[in-house]
């Protein structure tokens, strides 16, 4: 069947919230193009797709969205294995994969032995949908294929903490209080919404961005 993949960039209405911020940085082969502004608004859980009213959404606006809900589902993970050491470390499975897996996977691990722990949360206060890539068919509807989004957030991580045993802080409080995270959310089994995993970071970490 003859099909195309649609990569566009595009505004999708969304917010991200209670996102803990510090991924190692790691490559994405995806170029991305000129960013297009995403108004933050609206409930953290993006009020979607379970629930929601999709008839009149395409599989473009509908993949827009399970990916940025990925995104809060996946720090809000890491946020809860961070502050609880008795979480299994195996829930990283169900929001991440490829490099960002491994990285907070081996940083979580790290932090339980060190016992650090995490507390907190972090705010976006202006997100892009820089690209994406999403197989639909000729008749516009969605066909088995890999999709992936491209997220730029900029993000206020002033209320996250990390504290040692002894109290001190366990991270560098002269960070800045807005860092960039460059995202890059893949779904190898589109269209079935429950296939998106977070899988990069192009960000340094506490890369400084600038607040609207």
């Amino acid at each position: 069947m003859a099909h195309t993949t649609i990569r566009r960039t595009a505004v999708a209405a969304l917010a991200a919230t209670t996102l803990l911020v510090g991924v190692t940085a790691c490559s994405d082969n995806d170029a991305a193009d000129p960013a297009v502004e995403l108004t933050v608004t609206g409930d953290p859980a993006f009020e979607g797709p379970d629930g929601a009213d999709t008839s009149n959404k395409t599989p473009d606006e509908l993949a827009r969205e399970q990916a940025l809900a990925k995104v809060n589902d996946f720090y809000a993970v890491v946020g809860k294995l961070d502050g609880d050491a008795a979480a299994p470390i195996e829930q990283l499975d169900t929001v991440a994969g490829g490099p960002v897996l491994d990285s907070w996977r081996g940083d979580i691990t790290l932090r339980r032995s060190q016992n650090v722990v995490g507390a907190g949360d972090v705010k976006v206060v202006d997100a892009k949908i820089t690209d994406a890539g999403i197989p639909v068919g000729d008749d516009g509807k969605a066909i088995s294929g890999p999709a992936w989004v491209h997220v730029r957030a900029c993000t206020d991580i002033s209320g996250m903490t990390w504290t040692k045993s002894d109290g001190s802080p366990a991270y560098d409080v002269n960070r800045p209080q807005f860092v960039l995270a460059q995202l890059t959310v893949r779904n190898a089994e589109w269209p079935d919404a429950n296939g998106w995993r977070v899988t990069s970071d192009a960000a340094a970490r506490y890369a400084p961005c600038d607040a609207p």
